[in-house]
């Protein structure tokens, strides 16, 4: 019986915090390191939620640039700042042209997704991530998975917090 009453406090207190403390920043902005190299900034919008944008080149071979818009749910795991997160959103490249060729690549667009892990030390967040992408029209393969790893700086504090939104009420 002891057992369970343990595992019901550990339950309690993991359910408990993991609401207060996940997505424990408001705004960051920093570099992305994969498939290629790029920038990326997070923004939250809601309680545990941000949007994503990701700009990346395709790697120090080819000129190929891409934008990922991304949506994520934030979710605390082990302790305060330690996340998982996932989300999905759209992504648009621009590919290079090849003056050789006699018909041009067409710059595809389409679905993608991201499952990753981050920590928040001080001002900064470091992240790994995978993100797979489906093509829905354009040239290219029509799925692709990338991974790579983030670091960003924290340039605003979270605005979204149990309580509400910080901006329409006054702090004490």
């Amino acid at each position: 019986m002891t057992g369970i009453k343990i595992f019901s406090v550990f339950l309690f207190t993991f359910i408990f915090f993991n609401e207060i403390f996940a997505q424990a920043y408001g705004t960051a902005i920093g570099l992305r390191v994969g498939d290629g190299i790029g920038a990326t900034i997070q923004q939250q919008v809601a309680l545990h939620t941000t949007v994503e944008g990701i700009l990346q080149s395709s790697g120090p071979t080819k000129n190929d640039v891409s934008l990922s818009i991304l949506g994520e749910q934030h979710h605390n795991i082990l302790f305060k700042g330690f996340n998982f997160y996932s989300g999905g959103g759209l992504y648009y490249t621009w590919l290079q042209q090849d003056s050789n060729l006699k018909v041009q690549p067409t710059n595809p667009f389409g679905i993608t997704g991201i499952v990753g892990l981050e920590i928040k030390l001080g001002h900064l967040v470091l992240s790994t991530d995978v993100k797979p992408s489906i093509k829905i029209a354009g040239s290219g393969t029509s799925f692709e998975w990338h991974t790579g790893f983030s670091i960003r700086y924290v340039i605003a504090d979270r605005f979204f917090r149990n309580n509400g939104w910080m901006f329409w009420k006054k702090k004490r």
